[in-house]
């Protein structure tokens, strides 16, 4: 994940996911052969349209899967935009907002406010955290992104034949 900062640090920048009430920082999988800050870089301009500098490592925040039973490990980058030109609108993304460091909005989960102070607070080593979610919000979260995740593989597989029969 990229916590993506202003050039002053006021605002970060926030995406609204598939899910509507939910809004994140940019970030994905990591691709077979790919570092986690490429992935970051990546993820990024996929999601966003920006191209993005990676500025510090800010750590690896370990929690529970929403995608699957099991943990997760984020690797988090401070980074700042560098080009490329704002995307509102994808398959995993619809939205795409700044948004003040002090008037977060609501669907900010507390593992990703807590991704955005540690990159704020310069620390002269990577943290190690752990940030579980509520249950009560977990397993919910895990039924709407399977089917998420089908709805987004099925449109992909869509495109690509689309594509292939326009030529």
């Amino acid at each position: 994940m990229s916590v993506v900062l202003s050039d002053d640090r006021q605002q970060v920048l926030l995406l609204r996911r598939e899910v509507f009430i939910l809004w994140d920082l940019p970030g994905g999988a990591i691709e077979k052969g790919e570092s986690p800050a490429e992935a970051a870089v990546r993820e990024t301009r996929e999601e966003s349209g920006y191209d993005i500098a990676l500025d510090h490592f800010v750590g690896r925040y370990l929690c529970q899967s929403i995608y699957s039973a099991g943990d997760q490990l984020t690797h988090v980058f401070r980074a700042r935009v560098v080009g490329g030109k704002a995307k509102h609108f994808g398959l995993e993304t619809t939205g795409l907002r700044w948004f003040p460091i002090h008037a977060l909005p609501r669907g900010v989960e507390p593992l990703q406010r807590q991704m955005i102070a540690d990159a704020l607070a310069d620390l002269p080593e990577p943290v190690e955290r752990r940030i579980d979610f509520a249950r009560w919000k977990l397993y919910p979260a895990r039924v709407v992104f399977f089917f998420m995740r089908i709805r987004n593989i099925t449109a992909w597989h869509i495109l690509k034949w689309w594509r292939k029969k326009r030529g």
